[in-house]
């Protein structure tokens, strides 16, 4: 099985990392082009959110 995410991306590392955005808990699973993946704790939902918003508050 491949990985999802591309090793040469620049923010590749902080897949995996559970950050504070929209007042929630959210895990990052992905990362790609100018958008995050990140998945709510509380109930799973998923969602692509710019990087900016998350990293450059």
């Amino acid at each position: 099985m491949r990985p999802i995410t591309n090793p040469k991306h620049i923010y590749a590392d902080q897949v995996g990392t559970v950050v504070d955005y929209e007042g929630e808990k959210h895990l990052i699973t992905d990362v790609g082009g100018g958008c995050f993946k990140v998945v709510r704790l509380r109930d799973g939902y998923g969602r692509n959110v710019e990087i900016r918003k998350i990293l450059h508050r």
